[in-house]
Protein backbone atom coordinates (compact mmCIF):
# COMPACT_ATOMS: atom_id res chain seq x y z
CA UNK A 1 0.00 0.00 0.00
CA UNK A 2 2.87 2.35 0.90
CA UNK A 3 4.34 2.06 -2.51
CA UNK A 4 0.97 2.63 -4.31
CA UNK A 5 0.87 5.50 -2.22
CA UNK A 6 4.25 6.78 -3.27
CA UNK A 7 3.89 6.33 -7.03
CA UNK A 8 0.20 8.76 -6.57
CA UNK A 9 2.78 11.08 -5.24
CA UNK A 10 4.96 10.80 -8.21
CA UNK A 11 2.20 10.53 -10.18
CA UNK A 12 0.44 14.09 -8.36
CA UNK A 13 3.25 16.05 -7.62
CA UNK A 14 6.11 15.23 -10.44
CA UNK A 15 4.90 13.72 -13.22
CA UNK A 16 1.28 15.84 -13.96
CA UNK A 17 2.75 19.55 -12.80
CA UNK A 18 5.85 18.28 -15.32
CA UNK A 19 3.44 17.37 -18.30
CA UNK A 20 1.33 20.50 -17.93
CA UNK A 21 4.26 22.63 -17.82
CA UNK A 22 5.49 20.98 -21.05
CA UNK A 23 2.99 22.84 -23.30
CA UNK A 24 3.85 24.58 -26.43
CA UNK A 25 1.81 27.73 -24.67
CA UNK A 26 4.80 27.80 -21.86
CA UNK A 27 7.33 26.65 -23.79
CA UNK A 28 10.44 28.11 -24.92
CA UNK A 29 12.71 27.18 -27.57
CA UNK A 30 14.96 24.67 -25.65
CA UNK A 31 13.13 22.66 -23.10
CA UNK A 32 14.39 23.24 -19.71
CA UNK A 33 13.41 20.67 -17.08
CA UNK A 34 12.88 22.97 -13.49
CA UNK A 35 10.98 25.30 -15.60
CA UNK A 36 8.45 23.11 -16.69
CA UNK A 37 7.70 21.94 -13.35
CA UNK A 38 7.44 25.14 -11.80
CA UNK A 39 4.95 26.54 -14.75
CA UNK A 40 3.08 22.73 -14.46
CA UNK A 41 2.48 24.16 -10.57
CA UNK A 42 1.23 27.46 -11.62
CA UNK A 43 -0.79 26.40 -14.34
CA UNK A 44 -2.63 23.59 -11.97
CA UNK A 45 -2.87 25.78 -9.16
CA UNK A 46 -4.54 28.43 -11.62
CA UNK A 47 -6.74 26.06 -13.24
CA UNK A 48 -8.02 24.60 -9.87
CA UNK A 49 -9.22 28.35 -9.40
CA UNK A 50 -11.17 28.80 -12.21
CA UNK A 51 -12.61 25.56 -11.86
CA UNK A 52 -13.25 26.26 -8.14
CA UNK A 53 -15.07 29.17 -7.89
CA UNK A 54 -17.90 28.45 -9.70
CA UNK A 55 -18.49 25.37 -8.79
CA UNK A 56 -18.66 26.44 -4.59
CA UNK A 57 -20.93 29.85 -5.38
CA UNK A 58 -23.23 26.98 -6.86
CA UNK A 59 -22.77 24.90 -4.10
CA UNK A 60 -21.30 21.60 -6.16
CA UNK A 61 -20.48 18.49 -4.40
CA UNK A 62 -16.42 18.66 -3.96
CA UNK A 63 -16.59 15.33 -5.81
CA UNK A 64 -17.48 17.26 -8.95
CA UNK A 65 -14.62 19.68 -8.69
CA UNK A 66 -12.74 16.62 -7.77
CA UNK A 67 -12.99 14.69 -11.38
CA UNK A 68 -13.00 17.49 -13.61
CA UNK A 69 -9.88 19.28 -12.11
CA UNK A 70 -8.33 15.52 -12.04
CA UNK A 71 -9.20 14.62 -15.36
CA UNK A 72 -8.40 18.08 -16.91
CA UNK A 73 -4.96 17.97 -15.33
CA UNK A 74 -4.12 14.37 -16.70
CA UNK A 75 -5.37 14.71 -19.92
CA UNK A 76 -2.95 17.95 -20.21
CA UNK A 77 -0.08 16.39 -18.66
CA UNK A 78 -0.57 13.48 -21.36
CA UNK A 79 -0.61 15.88 -23.78
CA UNK A 80 2.54 17.88 -22.75
CA UNK A 81 4.28 14.07 -22.42
CA UNK A 82 3.58 13.02 -26.02
CA UNK A 83 4.83 16.46 -26.73
CA UNK A 84 8.14 16.43 -25.70
CA UNK A 85 8.58 12.60 -25.76
CA UNK A 86 11.37 12.31 -28.04
CA UNK A 87 13.33 14.92 -26.31
CA UNK A 88 12.90 13.06 -22.90
CA UNK A 89 15.68 10.38 -23.43
CA UNK A 90 18.41 12.85 -24.36
CA UNK A 91 17.43 15.35 -21.87
CA UNK A 92 18.05 12.53 -19.15
CA UNK A 93 21.38 11.45 -20.69
CA UNK A 94 22.06 15.07 -20.93
CA UNK A 95 21.94 16.06 -16.93
CA UNK A 96 23.96 13.06 -16.18
CA UNK A 97 26.85 14.22 -18.20
CA UNK A 98 25.98 18.05 -16.68
CA UNK A 99 26.52 16.32 -13.15
CA UNK A 100 30.22 16.80 -13.14
CA UNK A 101 30.08 20.46 -13.94
CA UNK A 102 28.15 21.14 -10.88
CA UNK A 103 30.14 23.86 -8.81
CA UNK A 104 30.78 23.47 -5.28
CA UNK A 105 28.86 25.79 -4.02
CA UNK A 106 25.80 24.06 -5.74
CA UNK A 107 26.56 20.52 -4.12
CA UNK A 108 26.73 22.32 -0.81
CA UNK A 109 23.85 24.63 -1.48
CA UNK A 110 21.23 21.37 -2.52
CA UNK A 111 22.57 19.47 0.57
CA UNK A 112 20.98 22.26 2.67
CA UNK A 113 17.64 22.10 0.64
CA UNK A 114 18.24 18.33 1.06
CA UNK A 115 18.21 19.08 4.89
CA UNK A 116 15.62 21.37 4.58
CA UNK A 117 13.13 18.86 3.10
CA UNK A 118 14.13 15.72 5.32
CA UNK A 119 13.24 18.65 8.43
CA UNK A 120 9.82 18.72 6.93
CA UNK A 121 9.86 14.44 6.31
CA UNK A 122 10.95 13.42 9.93
CA UNK A 123 9.52 16.25 12.22
CA UNK A 124 6.54 17.96 12.17
CA UNK A 125 6.31 21.80 12.95
CA UNK A 126 2.42 22.64 14.39
CA UNK A 127 0.57 26.02 13.80
CA UNK A 128 -2.74 27.54 14.77
CA UNK A 129 -3.72 28.22 11.31
CA UNK A 130 -4.02 24.11 11.00
CA UNK A 131 -6.90 24.65 12.82
CA UNK A 132 -8.54 26.16 9.57
CA UNK A 133 -6.76 24.90 6.37
CA UNK A 134 -6.09 20.54 7.44
CA UNK A 135 -10.01 21.07 9.30
CA UNK A 136 -11.26 22.56 6.36
CA UNK A 137 -9.35 19.80 4.11
CA UNK A 138 -10.64 16.99 6.42
CA UNK A 139 -14.51 18.44 6.52
CA UNK A 140 -14.20 18.31 2.85
CA UNK A 141 -13.73 14.82 2.11
CA UNK A 142 -16.06 13.76 5.01
CA UNK A 143 -18.68 16.17 3.76
CA UNK A 144 -18.51 15.92 0.24
CA UNK A 145 -19.14 19.66 0.35
CA UNK A 146 -16.69 22.73 -0.09
CA UNK A 147 -17.16 25.08 2.51
CA UNK A 148 -20.84 24.01 3.59
CA UNK A 149 -19.41 23.24 7.09
CA UNK A 150 -17.30 25.33 9.45
CA UNK A 151 -13.82 24.21 10.09
CA UNK A 152 -13.85 24.93 14.04
CA UNK A 153 -16.80 23.20 14.91
CA UNK A 154 -17.86 20.40 12.26
CA UNK A 155 -21.71 22.31 12.11
CA UNK A 156 -23.49 23.72 9.12
CA UNK A 157 -22.66 26.74 8.01
CA UNK A 158 -25.32 29.26 7.10
CA UNK A 159 -22.98 31.55 4.28
CA UNK A 160 -19.75 30.99 2.66
CA UNK A 161 -16.52 32.36 4.61
CA UNK A 162 -15.99 35.83 2.50
CA UNK A 163 -12.35 35.87 3.59
CA UNK A 164 -11.00 32.16 2.14
CA UNK A 165 -13.84 31.23 -0.56
CA UNK A 166 -12.09 32.87 -2.99
CA UNK A 167 -8.75 31.18 -2.13
CA UNK A 168 -9.84 28.04 -1.32
CA UNK A 169 -6.00 26.59 -1.44
CA UNK A 170 -7.82 23.99 1.07
CA UNK A 171 -9.55 22.46 -1.03
CA UNK A 172 -6.55 22.04 -3.03
CA UNK A 173 -5.29 19.99 -0.28
CA UNK A 174 -8.48 17.82 -0.05
CA UNK A 175 -7.94 16.75 -3.54
CA UNK A 176 -4.19 15.82 -3.61
CA UNK A 177 -5.20 14.25 -0.15
CA UNK A 178 -8.02 12.09 -2.24
CA UNK A 179 -5.40 11.59 -4.70
CA UNK A 180 -2.56 10.40 -3.22
CA UNK A 181 -5.34 8.41 -0.50
CA UNK A 182 -3.51 9.95 2.33
CA UNK A 183 -5.13 11.94 4.96
CA UNK A 184 -5.05 15.66 4.59
CA UNK A 185 -2.86 16.29 7.74
CA UNK A 186 -0.16 13.85 6.28
CA UNK A 187 0.06 15.53 3.07
CA UNK A 188 0.06 19.12 4.82
CA UNK A 189 2.76 18.29 6.97
CA UNK A 190 4.68 15.74 5.14
CA UNK A 191 4.14 15.80 1.37
CA UNK A 192 3.52 18.87 0.15
CA UNK A 193 6.18 20.88 2.02
CA UNK A 194 8.66 18.42 0.09
CA UNK A 195 7.65 19.54 -3.23
CA UNK A 196 6.75 23.20 -2.47
CA UNK A 197 10.25 23.95 -0.98
CA UNK A 198 11.85 22.29 -4.14
CA UNK A 199 9.98 24.56 -6.55
CA UNK A 200 10.70 27.72 -4.58
CA UNK A 201 14.17 27.05 -4.76
CA UNK A 202 13.68 26.59 -8.23
CA UNK A 203 12.46 30.05 -8.61
CA UNK A 204 15.53 31.34 -6.54
CA UNK A 205 17.93 29.46 -8.80
CA UNK A 206 16.43 30.94 -12.00
CA UNK A 207 16.47 34.48 -10.14
CA UNK A 208 20.73 33.93 -9.20
CA UNK A 209 21.28 32.56 -12.63
CA UNK A 210 19.67 35.90 -13.94
CA UNK A 211 21.52 38.22 -11.17
CA UNK A 212 24.91 36.20 -12.23
CA UNK A 213 24.42 36.37 -16.30
CA UNK A 214 24.17 32.62 -16.02
CA UNK A 215 27.54 32.05 -14.16
CA UNK A 216 27.51 28.45 -12.49
CA UNK A 217 29.48 28.81 -9.82
CA UNK A 218 28.52 32.83 -8.74
CA UNK A 219 24.77 31.30 -9.00
CA UNK A 220 25.96 28.63 -6.46
CA UNK A 221 26.89 30.83 -4.48
CA UNK A 222 23.64 32.96 -4.50
CA UNK A 223 22.00 30.06 -3.67
CA UNK A 224 24.13 28.88 -0.42
CA UNK A 225 23.91 31.94 0.86
CA UNK A 226 20.02 32.40 0.01
CA UNK A 227 19.38 28.77 1.98
CA UNK A 228 21.89 30.03 4.81
CA UNK A 229 19.86 32.69 5.88
CA UNK A 230 16.57 30.70 4.88
CA UNK A 231 17.69 28.35 7.58
CA UNK A 232 18.53 30.93 10.41
CA UNK A 233 15.68 33.12 9.92
CA UNK A 234 13.51 32.07 13.18
CA UNK A 235 14.06 35.11 15.22
CA UNK A 236 10.35 36.08 14.58
CA UNK A 237 7.24 34.13 13.40
CA UNK A 238 6.89 36.59 10.53
CA UNK A 239 10.28 36.26 8.82
CA UNK A 240 9.75 35.08 5.20
CA UNK A 241 12.09 32.15 5.99
CA UNK A 242 9.90 31.19 9.21
CA UNK A 243 6.78 30.74 6.51
CA UNK A 244 9.08 28.76 4.51
CA UNK A 245 10.54 26.35 6.96
CA UNK A 246 7.29 25.29 9.15
CA UNK A 247 4.39 26.04 7.56
CA UNK A 248 4.73 26.12 3.36
CA UNK A 249 1.85 23.98 2.85
CA UNK A 250 -0.49 27.36 4.01
CA UNK A 251 -1.75 29.46 1.39
CA UNK A 252 0.46 32.85 2.57
CA UNK A 253 3.40 30.62 2.94
CA UNK A 254 3.41 29.56 -0.45
CA UNK A 255 2.27 32.96 -1.64
CA UNK A 256 5.47 34.81 -0.31
CA UNK A 257 7.85 31.44 -0.78
CA UNK A 258 7.20 30.65 -4.18
CA UNK A 259 4.47 32.79 -6.21
CA UNK A 260 5.91 36.17 -5.46
CA UNK A 261 9.36 35.41 -6.28
CA UNK A 262 8.32 33.72 -9.63
CA UNK A 263 5.88 37.08 -10.66
CA UNK A 264 9.36 38.98 -9.48
CA UNK A 265 11.44 36.84 -11.75
CA UNK A 266 9.03 36.10 -14.74
CA UNK A 267 8.18 39.72 -14.55
CA UNK A 268 11.89 40.49 -15.50
CA UNK A 269 11.85 38.22 -18.10
CA UNK A 270 8.62 39.87 -19.54
CA UNK A 271 10.11 43.25 -19.37
CA UNK A 272 13.56 42.29 -21.06
CA UNK A 273 14.20 42.93 -25.42
CA UNK A 274 12.80 40.19 -26.96
CA UNK A 275 10.41 38.65 -24.52
CA UNK A 276 8.98 35.42 -25.74
CA UNK A 277 4.70 35.07 -25.59
CA UNK A 278 5.32 32.22 -23.17
CA UNK A 279 6.57 33.93 -21.03
CA UNK A 280 3.62 36.87 -20.78
CA UNK A 281 1.36 33.50 -20.82
CA UNK A 282 3.39 32.24 -17.73
CA UNK A 283 3.20 35.24 -16.25
CA UNK A 284 -0.66 35.49 -16.01
CA UNK A 285 -0.58 32.18 -15.11
CA UNK A 286 1.02 33.07 -12.07
CA UNK A 287 -0.94 35.96 -11.34
CA UNK A 288 -4.44 33.85 -10.81
CA UNK A 289 -2.29 31.19 -9.15
CA UNK A 290 -1.71 33.74 -6.50
CA UNK A 291 -5.56 34.29 -5.95
CA UNK A 292 -6.25 30.82 -4.85
CA UNK A 293 -3.13 30.33 -2.20
CA UNK A 294 -4.14 33.61 -0.31
CA UNK A 295 -6.82 36.62 -0.44
CA UNK A 296 -3.55 38.64 -0.11
CA UNK A 297 -2.42 37.54 -3.64
CA UNK A 298 -5.40 39.59 -4.93
CA UNK A 299 -3.30 42.57 -4.33
CA UNK A 300 0.22 41.92 -3.37
CA UNK A 301 0.82 39.69 -7.16
CA UNK A 302 -0.43 43.03 -8.66
CA UNK A 303 1.26 45.52 -6.85
CA UNK A 304 4.71 43.59 -7.51
CA UNK A 305 3.89 43.24 -11.40
CA UNK A 306 2.60 46.85 -11.42
CA UNK A 307 6.14 48.22 -10.00
CA UNK A 308 8.69 46.39 -12.00
CA UNK A 309 5.95 47.80 -14.69
CA UNK A 310 6.49 50.87 -14.12
CA UNK A 311 10.36 50.88 -13.40
CA UNK A 312 10.98 48.88 -16.84
CA UNK A 313 8.08 50.88 -18.83
CA UNK A 314 8.24 54.30 -17.63
CA UNK A 315 12.38 55.54 -18.26
CA UNK A 316 11.96 53.70 -21.86
CA UNK A 317 8.18 55.00 -22.69
CA UNK A 318 7.34 50.85 -22.89
CA UNK A 319 3.87 51.60 -22.89
CA UNK A 320 3.00 48.12 -24.83
CA UNK A 321 5.13 46.44 -21.72
CA UNK A 322 2.79 48.27 -18.70
CA UNK A 323 -0.30 47.27 -20.83
CA UNK A 324 0.59 43.50 -21.14
CA UNK A 325 1.15 44.26 -17.31
CA UNK A 326 -2.13 45.55 -16.69
CA UNK A 327 -3.86 42.79 -18.39
CA UNK A 328 -1.85 40.26 -16.41
CA UNK A 329 -3.56 41.80 -13.28
CA UNK A 330 -7.18 41.40 -14.89
CA UNK A 331 -7.86 38.01 -12.76
CA UNK A 332 -6.74 39.74 -9.46
CA UNK A 333 -8.58 42.96 -9.91
CA UNK A 334 -11.27 40.62 -10.99
CA UNK A 335 -11.23 38.11 -7.49
CA UNK A 336 -10.49 41.69 -5.20
CA UNK A 337 -14.10 43.34 -6.90
CA UNK A 338 -15.76 39.85 -6.01
CA UNK A 339 -14.22 39.52 -2.64
CA UNK A 340 -15.64 43.54 -1.90
CA UNK A 341 -18.88 42.41 -2.89
CA UNK A 342 -19.38 39.32 -0.85
CA UNK A 343 -17.58 40.58 2.27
Amino acid sequence: MLFIKGLLIILWFLAVPFGIGSLPVFQKKEMLWMENLVCGYAAMFALFELLALPLIFTRQSFDTLKYIFGGFCLILAAAGMFRIRKEILPGVKERFSAVGRIPWPMWAAFLLIAIQMGAYVFGMATDLDDSFYVATATTTLETNGMFTHGAYTGRLAGELPSRYVLAPFPILLAFYSDAVKMHPAVVAHTVQPVFFLMISYMVYGFIGKKLFSGERKSSGFFLLFLTLVQTFSYYSVYTQGTFMLTRIWQGKALLASFLLPAIFYYSCCCMEEGAERGEWIRLLVLMLSSCLVSSMGMMLAPVMLGLMALLYGIPGWEWKRILQAFACCIPNLICAAVYLIVR
